[in-house]
């Protein structure tokens, strides 16, 4: 099909898919009905409304790039001939399977023009590809150890420009008539991988061929793997018209899953579905998930074969709208590969690890994973090529700081101090100096200027709109993993060149998903250059187009808006962008309010969109659309949430400093049933917002002895500053067990504790915060558990931290201080400023044995009279938070009688009166209780 034939079929469908899309967006319950009602309106069949009724199915980014259909990762050269003509005894077919070099295959084609056949032109396009692979394996490495003296003879990277190259594709088109379809599929593939073209004239010769055999080939008679080697380079064109062309071979694939019998097929299968998301629907999920079942969990041999299913599986199940859905089978098919690990090969590890680390679970498989990714370390000094990259990007995120700061050492060794490393370690570059969080701003600013360099080169194709996007969003990831401290201005000026060239003459500016993105980062950097103010233009885009706007939409928008205010929170002149802040983020509350209304069944990863949405919004509270986001929580079962949502719900939590005790609930009944394969770091978040709130629940009491044994199974892997948040708050609770009292106060942590503070990146922020919790957690012990014997040992860090503090001067304060004063005649027994043993501050201090009023009560008793701002009470009931209360526990053990004076009744309307304040001093303190 011509471009032109195939823009007149859009044409004729465009005003009735629009229809469509208005009237029924996300309602797939009425799918069937629209869809007969507009079948017949175009020879497209629908498949552009298939896609918009079908959205909330849909991943937020393709996939295919890193999907391959026919085992690429293999670490070793394979048998192409074995795979694509395994019957043929031609001699020439031979010698080039057998072929070592480029200049071998060209030389055979060139002496044998005269006699050539289909076979062999399948087996020369088939070896150039297995030869790339080999080229980018070993001599990319070469490259990126700066080895000058290597002489590469196969020029892969002009591969596409070479004429003999050209010769062999002319010859392809002219015999593609006569090959089968073995041949044929694989022949796409390799031309997609090579970098062809897609819509050049012989690939979609090929492509309509190949689809014409589908068509009209017996479906028992289709090998799987046909189909997800078309399906990988078809969808690869990142428009319409690959989906256009797989809308037909969709029934097929979807009859594929009921006739499924072998792990090749479930493989296949997985990877067509992984890459037509559009397509999915709950029903054809079901389906997939039984046959799946059927064929993974029925005691078969456990082989090399089904690993690599299961992690096509898992690749599938592990998509954002599937993942919660399917949670109990992503784990089971998890531990299957228990005791596997040290067998599978190093692609498919670097896969499976992606997986594990955005699901946070299970425990079992991160520790073995953990033990045999270790031997990589070693192998990295000497051999840092792109694969030992991308296993040490997985291995990272869950490495100690002393191993960090050895990864660190790496990159600046093979990497940086040369800055000579291909683009294909871009990405995984990226993953691992985002994990290492580390403070070299040198290391950080020459990975982001050779991202620039690279972009900047000659080849278009690098600065694909879906290209710069995905990178400008690894950049605000970037960025806020570094608390928004890092800025590369010669990074941000230049993709704002870039993007603002996309926007006149792309069609991003029409897309709202792409659009946002754009305009998310736009806003977020802003400098002299650019300019402090958003474009009106682009502000009432946004507000004119809202209705469009999807909930990750609105997400990365509310992402932006919070970076900008941020970044511009120094300029205080600046009116103009106040009043679009101010504008954008009341439409995205009213849209928020719309979607809810609407759309009755958001997932739980949805609904965690949403809420961190709206807690990006600063100063921009919408109460009737924060309640309805926790009304909605009320729907979700503990079975439909997992280690990683239950994380998101909590952060969302503490972000908007609210307790919801039913979803608590919910997230504790989840993790009692599954606490064997959660991460103590998991825990560790819950355990402190129940401690931080002073919160309590039935559910809660029967976690702790949960808690308490997954903390103490990982104490010797979780980082210091988690472990000790974790013991503080089982101390709390009364659940600290000696095990790990003993551990946490031994040499071997303290000196854990002191690598970390010698690695760590935020050396301005991160040591204080480890000493003011150590201090807080050897309080806790020394007071509630005197029979574990530790000593006190910060007398003189409080003594320091004391000579700091000073006098409290608020007015609260100060009114109080007035009226004790009136009170008690003789001022010397009345203490302000004062300190207990352990280093406890306490606002007011009182010894009534020698006041005037000392005969009414005990000889002795101390009283302690002790502020609440609203800061210090929970918003939802207006208790007391955590660390107050264990301040008033201590406190009393230490023989004090503890009053709390809250502002909120000090300032209230009843205390106007002459003499009320005074009274109500003398009811607290002299109170018969």
């Amino acid at each position: 099909m011509n471009n032109m034939t195939f823009l007149k079929q859009i044409g004729n469908l465009k005003m009735s898919a629009k229809l469509i899309y208005m009237a029924s967006r996300n309602k797939t319950i009425r799918f069937y009905a629209t869809y007969n009602t507009f079948y017949k309106l175009s020879n497209l069949k629908l498949a552009f409304s298939c896609q918009y009724l079908h959205k909330k199915y849909r991943y937020y980014s393709f996939k295919s790039d890193d999907t391959d259909s026919d085992a690429e990762d293999n670490e070793y050269k394979r048998d192409i001939k074995n795979i694509i003509l395994p019957r043929t005894n031609d001699l020439l077919t031979i010698k080039i399977s057998e072929s070592k070099s480029l200049h071998d295959i060209f030389e055979l084609i060139q002496h044998n023009k005269s006699q050539l056949n289909w076979e062999n032109i399948s087996m020369a396009i088939a070896m150039i590809r297995e030869l790339q692979i080999i080229y980018y394996r070993v001599c990319m490495h070469e490259k990126n150890l700066n080895c000058s003296n290597i002489i590469f003879e196969n020029k892969f990277e002009n591969i596409l420009t070479n004429n003999d190259f050209l010769n062999l594709l002319n010859l392809l088109e002219k015999h593609h008539l006569f090959m089968d379809i073995q041949c044929l599929s694989y022949s796409i593939l390799c031309l997609y991988k090579i970098g062809v073209n897609l819509n050049c004239k012989v690939n979609q010769t090929l492509s309509l061929k190949l689809k014409e055999l589908l068509m009209t080939t017996p479906i028992e008679e289709i090998p799987t793997c046909i189909l997800s080697r078309f399906t990988v380079s078809t969808v690869s064109q990142r428009d319409l018209s690959g989906l256009y062309i797989l809308k037909d071979v969709w029934p097929i694939i979807l009859k594929k899953i009921n006739s499924c019998e072998t792990f090749e097929d479930i493989k296949h299968v997985s990877i067509c579905m992984y890459n037509l998301p559009w397509f999915l629907n709950k029903s054809t999920m079901n389906k997939y998930v039984k046959k799946v079942e059927q064929i993974l969990f029925n005691n078969k041999p456990q082989d090399d074969e089904k690993v690599k299913c299961i992690i096509k599986v898992l690749r599938l199940l592990n998509s954002p709208y599937w993942a919660n859905q399917n949670i109990d089978l992503i784990r089971s098919l998890l531990l299957a590969l228990q005791d596997k690990i040290q067998h599978i090969a190093l692609y498919d590890m670097i896969q499976l690890q992606m997986i594990i680390v955005k699901q946070f679970e299970p425990y079992q498989l991160f520790e073995e994973i953990n033990q045999v990714t270790s031997k990589w370390l070693s192998k990295a000094e000497v051999d840092a090529d792109v694969t030992v990259l991308r296993l040490l990007s997985c291995i990272v995120p869950s490495s100690s700081p002393s191993r960090r700061k050895h990864i660190e050492g790496l990159l600046k060794k093979q990497f940086v101090l040369n800055n000579n490393f291909s683009q294909l370690c871009i990405g995984p570059l990226f993953n691992i100096i985002r994990n290492l969080k580390t403070s070299d701003v040198h290391l950080c600013d020459v990975y982001w200027s050779s991202v620039v360099d690279w972009l900047s080169s000659d080849n278009s194709s690098l600065r694909e709109h879906h290209k710069l996007l995905r990178i400008c969003n690894r950049y605000m990831n970037f960025n806020n993993n570094m608390a928004g401290t890092y800025r590369n201005y010669k990074f941000e000026n230049q993709m704002i060149i870039w993007l603002n060239e996309e926007l006149d003459h792309g069609v991003s500016g029409i897309v709202p998903s792409r659009f946002s993105k754009i305009f998310s980062f736009f806003i977020s950097y802003p400098n002299a250059k650019i300019g402090y103010e958003i474009p009106e233009p682009w502000v009432k885009k946004i507000l004119n187009s809202i209705g469009q706007y999807n909930v990750y939409d609105c997400y990365i928008i509310s992402r932006g808006l919070n970076t900008a205010f941020v970044n511009r929170k120094k300029k205080v002149s600046l009116v103009m962008f106040l009043d679009q802040y101010v504008r954008l983020c009341t439409a995205l509350n009213k849209r928020c309010l719309e979607i809810l209304n609407q759309e009755p069944n958001l997932n739980i990863n949805q609904l965690n969109s949403m809420y961190r949405g709206y807690n990006h919004r600063l100063n921009m509270n919408d109460p009737e659309l924060f309640y309805k986001i926790l009304d909605r929580y009320k729907i979700i079962k503990s079975e439909d949430l997992s280690s990683r949502t239950i994380r998101e719900v909590i952060y969302n939590l503490v972000v908007s400093d609210w307790y919801d005790g039913e979803l608590l609930d919910k997230c504790l009944k989840y993790y009692i049933k599954n606490y064997k394969y959660l991460l103590a770091e998991n825990i560790e978040k819950i355990l402190t917002f129940f401690f931080l709130y002073g919160a309590n629940s039935e559910t809660f009491i029967v976690f702790l002895p949960c808690a308490v044994e997954v903390i103490n199974r990982d104490k010797f892997k979780m980082s210091g500053l988690n472990f000790m948040r974790a013991c503080l708050a089982l101390c709390y609770f009364y659940s600290l067990p000696k095990s790990i009292a003993d551990y946490l106060f031994s040499v071997e942590f303290l000196e854990k504790l002191d690598d970390e503070l010698n690695n760590c990146y935020a050396k301005a922020t991160y040591p204080i915060k480890v000493r003011q919790i150590l201090m807080l957690l050897n309080r806790a012990v020394c007071i509630d558990n005197p029979e574990f014997d530790v000593p006190w040992f910060h007398t003189k860090y409080c003594e320091e931290i004391q000579s700091l503090v000073h006098k409290n001067t608020s007015s609260f304060y100060l009114d109080v201080e007035k009226k004790l004063n009136q009170l008690i005649n003789n001022k010397g027994y009345l203490k302000t400023n004062s300190f207990s043993p352990y280093g406890y501050k306490l606002d007011f201090e009182i010894l009534l044995n020698t006041s005037e009023k000392s005969n009414n009560i005990f000889k002795n008793e101390k009283i302690i009279l002790l502020l609440l701002n609203e800061k210090d009470l929970r918003k939802t009931d207006n208790e007391i938070r955590g660390l107050h209360k264990l301040k008033q526990r201590h406190l009393e053990i230490l023989g004090y009688k503890v009053i709390w004076i809250k502002k909120s009744i000090w300032n209230s309307m009843f205390m106007t009166e002459p003499e009320a304040k005074l009274s109500y001093l003398k009811s607290l303190i002299w109170s018969k209780s």
